[in-house]
């Protein structure tokens, strides 16, 4: 039930920790950070052991096209079967589909059949669990916390994401050095299975929706004209794509950096990666101040630009010490801008659309994360990954000029004014 409040709602007052009391939400969020640690795990796992099969920069990068391209295809099929299904189920078979790919990487790699072929299919069919989860999880957030506490709630979803990139690369690499890949995979599938028994035992408490009976093409269909239609989500999902295209590129990059430090090892490229996710979980705790003092809008516009400068400066890094605080900020940069047009993007939806109309958003995140790291990855053979990273960044800066007009953000703080609390 949707309650207009007679007052309006400053979310920027809104303590940063406020939604974990609330214990659907807390066992939720628990299992979205062990889902992102086991995701991350297997991802660093990947990303690193195709620098141990292939000297091509190309085939390197590729393993992040193959996590990301499953959502650019996948997520609003996803969408619409969320919007119809019980969401919790769905949420639970990808779980399960993500353990089972997790199984898979470690049953190739101690069999020692993993070749570059292998290994990008099973990334890839991680990534198809990932696109068919996140649509769901975000579906599932406004079912379970008050309207006023949204902007926090999808903070904190931020703070797991990232929160993963900090603890899963660590681990894989504590692993992968001690006993291989084959154990990040093993590790991977059992926290992913666990966290399926827990979503399982949840206490879901579902909202009732009007039973449809639109055809799943419909139901695509009309997800994906109301995005187009939307002026607000178009705005988010236009800059949500140029985000992902320079982030993306520059993490495929990143285990080829590492190597140019002169390290053979895992765990230069695990630390640099870590260091990434501090620096958003950081811009968890920063981003309610940044919210009331500056505005969602100038977070999108001048962090926009402010990464494209990030990102020059990592390609300009001398050694691991130098990267490691400049790869902090563009973390929270990160977040700080993502964490805005989601929010921005969940405010413009309809309950009925919401699943749809975010794996709308996620498409758009994702498909621009898919092509930016091969596009620069292919560039990094030419030019080398100084080279791609600094080309990243020019086109980064480029985008900011061009988006900064054409393609504004209707501020979140005012949606939610508008909106009230939700009982």
């Amino acid at each position: 039930m949707t309650l207009l409040s007679s007052k309006p709602t400053d979310a920027s007052r809104v303590g940063a920790w406020a939604p974990l009391g609330n214990r659907r939400f807390s066992v939720l969020w628990g299992v979205w950070v062990a889902a992102n640690l086991s995701m991350w795990m297997c991802d660093v796992a990947a990303a690193w052991l195709m620098t141990t099969l292939t000297d091509s920069k190309t085939l390197v990068a590729l393993v992040q096209t193959a996590t990301a391209l499953p959502a650019f295809l996948l997520a609003l099929p996803g969408g619409a079967l969320a919007d119809q299904i019980d969401r919790r189920r769905w949420f639970l078979f990808t779980l399960i589909w993500t353990g089972c790919t997790a199984a898979g990487l470690a049953t190739a790699t101690i069999a020692g059949a993993l070749n570059t072929s292998v290994l990008l299919a099973l990334a890839f069919a991680g990534g198809v669990g990932a696109a068919l989860r996140w649509p769901a999880f975000s579906a599932l957030l406004p079912e379970v916390v008050a309207r006023g506490q949204l902007s926090q709630a999808m903070a904190l979803h931020g703070l797991a994401v990232h929160g993963g990139r900090v603890g899963g690369p660590l681990v894989a690499g504590a692993l992968l050095a001690l006993w291989g890949g084959s154990s990040v995979f093993v590790v991977g599938a059992v926290v992913s299975l666990v966290s399926a028994m827990v979503i399982l035992r949840w206490d879901y408490a579902p909202l009732s929706r009007k039973r449809r009976t639109m055809s799943m093409a419909q139901s695509i269909r009309s997800g994906a004209r109301y995005a187009w239609r939307s002026q607000r989500l178009r705005a988010s999902n236009v800059r949500i794509c140029a985000l992902f295209t320079a982030i993306s590129a520059m993490m495929a990059l990143l285990p080829l950096l590492a190597r140019t430090y002169g390290q053979t090892g895992p765990q230069t490229y695990t630390a640099l990666l870590a260091c990434v996710g501090a620096g958003a979980m950081a811009g968890v705790i920063l981003l309610p101040r940044l919210r009331a003092r500056f505005g969602s809008q100038a977070i999108v516009t001048w962090g926009s630009l402010f990464l494209g400068i990030v990102i020059a400066g990592i390609a300009l890094a001398p050694h691991a010490g130098w990267a490691a605080p400049v790869l902090f900020a563009s973390g929270t940069v990160w977040l700080a801008i993502g964490n805005t047009l989601n929010v921005t993007a969940q405010l413009a939806l309809p309950d009925r659309l919401r699943a749809r109309g975010m794996a709308v958003f996620f498409m758009a995140a994702m498909g621009g994360g898919a092509g930016g790291a091969a596009v620069f990855g292919a560039l990094a053979d030419h030019v080398g990954v100084r080279g791609a990273l600094l080309a990243v960044a020019i086109m980064t800066i480029g985008l900011w000029c061009a988006m900064r007009r054409r393609w504004p953000v209707v501020l979140a703080e005012a949606e939610a004014e508008a909106g009230g609390g939700r009982a």
